[in-house]
This record gives structure tokens, C-alpha cells and sequence, in this order.
């Protein structure tokens, strides 16, 4: 063998030993765009392969859960739709007198903010029953009687007997003038908004010292006796406290006030004999259909 078929021999063997110990020249790897990067000897693209004509479909937001509120249970046979809405609160038993005897109703659902009409409702003892009537807006001054309807919170007091103010009327800021002349049970606030005078408006309409502090001793929700030693406060100061500090004046005054109005009402059933046992009884409170919407033992 001459020198130069050796050295191609030689060649040959070199070539394929460098092939076999480097995986090849030419391996196939599987397919796909290859890229290299520090740290490694390959890096395979993580990036999809565009299809022309191919649109990745949109997936639609899941709309929020929305929670619906379960229905109110039906009431059960007999049973008032406002069986959990208006409350007994309270039965003042007296010992010899109805005029005594007294129920409180409360407007109690904290569902929602609804008013219920109780005017035509029964309260009933074991022995006797009577309607709740309806009431005027405005004691002395209003004439019609309107239904009693309670907002949620309101408060309905009945009287079983004839108190010396009979009048059925809703409460507002001004009723404690009334005291004055009546006795009423349970009693009525005492608190009115004239109580506390302005010093200030005082003076500005130029009125004596005097006539300030006779109208800063005047009590809460009083009209004042003005006897003939108190002529030295003054024809004009007089006036006012004639004009200003009673019960008409005190509602011309503070009708227009957005808490004017309170939510609670005073009734009356106006029966000669009791209602309730002064031992034991059972109180219930049936609304206009005659259906069962609380009841009371003691």
C-alpha cells in the first residue's frame, strides 16, 4: 500500500470518530426553530407557530354571582302575612280601672322599610275584644281622623278606658303642653323645642332684663300664669310669651320641621269596663282580616 492510500485511510477513521463523539453534524432534533442562549447548550422557542387564517377564539367574563333573597315563608293557615312584623310589647293590667289599662304595639320587621296600616285591627282578651280606630295628624289643630300607619320602629299605644284628654292623635314635639291640662297613661314627654330660648333673638328685639329671665324661668312646655306683679316685664314681652309659649304657638313655630312628627300614636277605646284580667290572660292582636298576627300570655 503506498503512502497515500495509508493517509486516506487514516482520514476516513479520524472523521467518523469525530461523528459518533459530537451526536453529528446534522442531528434532528424533533422539528421546530432551535435558539441557543447562555447557561445551555439549546434553548427550544416557547412561541407558537403562527397559522395564517387561524383567529384564537375570546373567551366571554364569567358575570358576577349575584345572591337573590329568599322568599318570605307563606304564613301558615290562619296566621297574618305581619305575624314577625308587628309586636305585643307590652299589657299594663291595672287593678279597678280601664282607664288604667293600656297595650303598646311596636312596628318590629327589620326586612324592609314598609309601613303597615293597623287602623281595623283587633286586640282581644280572653273575654273581649275592640278595634284599634284612627287618629288625628295633629292634636287641636287638625279635625279629620286618618288611618294609623306605622313606619318601621313606630309605636302604637292603646288605652282601653276614657282618659280626660279623648282625643286619638299622633305624637309630635309640642304634645307635652298638653300635660298641662291632662293626665294621660303612660305619660307623655315633657321635652319641647321652645325650652330653651335664644338670649340673643331676646335682646335683639330690645326686650328688658326682666322680661328675659321671666321667660327663661318659664318650665318646659308651659304656658305661664302672667299675674298682675309681672306687669313690669312689659306690654310688648307679654305678648310674645302669650303668642309664643303655648301649645298653638309652639306648633305654628316648628310644624315645618322635618322631626316634627313623631312615629308613636296615642289611642283609645273608651270601654267602661276592663279588658284584661288583672291575673292571667291571653292578649291577641288579629290584623283586618281577622288573621292571627301576635298573642301575649301573663
Amino acid at each position: 500500500m503506498n503512502i497515500l492510500a495509508i493517509i486516506g485511510v487514516l482520514v476516513a477513521v479520524v472523521i467518523g470518530i469525530f461523528t459518533v463523539s459530537s451526536g453529528g453534524l446534522f442531528e434532528d432534533r424533533g422539528g421546530g426553530p432551535i435558539a441557543t442562549g447562555p447557561g445551555s447548550r439549546e434553548i427550544r422557542n416557547p412561541q407558537p407557530i403562527s397559522r395564517p387564517g387561524r383567529v384564537r377564539p375570546r373567551v366571554a367574563p364569567r358575570p358576577p354571582t349575584r345572591t337573590t333573597p329568599a322568599p318570605l315563608p307563606e304564613p301558615a293557615p290562619g296566621v297574618s302575612a305581619f305575624r314577625d312584623a308587628v309586636r305585643i310589647s307590652t299589657v299594663r293590667r291595672s287593678g279597678t280601672s280601664p282607664a288604667e289599662e293600656y297595650v303598646i304595639l311596636k312596628h318590629v320587621d327589620s326586612r324592609t322599610d314598609f309601613e303597615i296600616d293597623v287602623t281595623g285591627w283587633q286586640i282581644a282578651s280572653l273575654k273581649s275584644s275592640a278595634l284599634i280606630p284612627r287618629a288625628v295628624r295633629i292634636p287641636e289643630i287638625d279635625v279629620p281622623e286618618e288611618d294609623i300607619v306605622l313606619p318601621r320602629g313606630g309605636v302604637l299605644t292603646i288605652v282601653v278606658g276614657t282618659p280626660t284628654y279623648q282625643r286619638n292623635f299622633r305624637e309630635n314635639r309640642c304634645v307635652g303642653y298638653l300635660n298641662q291640662q291632662h293626665r294621660f297613661t303612660p305619660s307623655l314627654s315633657s321635652s319641647c323645642p321652645d325650652s330653651r330660648p335664644d338670649r340673643g333673638l331676646l335682646l335683639a328685639r330690645g326686650f328688658s332684663g326682666a322680661c328675659i329671665e321671666f321667660i327663661e324661668r318659664i318650665p318646659a312646655c308651659r304656658t305661664p300664669t302672667i299675674r298682675f306683679k309681672d306687669s313690669s316685664i312689659g306690654n310688648e314681652c307679654i305678648a310674645y310669651i302669650n303668642r309664643n309659649f303655648t301649645y298653638a304657638g309652639c306648633v305654628a313655630n316648628f310644624r315645618d320641621r322635618s322631626d316634627f312628627l313623631r312615629n308613636s300614636w296615642r289611642v283609645s277605646l273608651k270601654r267602661p269596663t276592663k279588658l284584661f284580667d288583672p291575673r292571667h290572660d291571653r292578649v291577641t292582636l288579629r290584623d283586618a282580616q281577622g288573621l292571627l298576627v301576635d298573642e301575649f300570655e301573663y
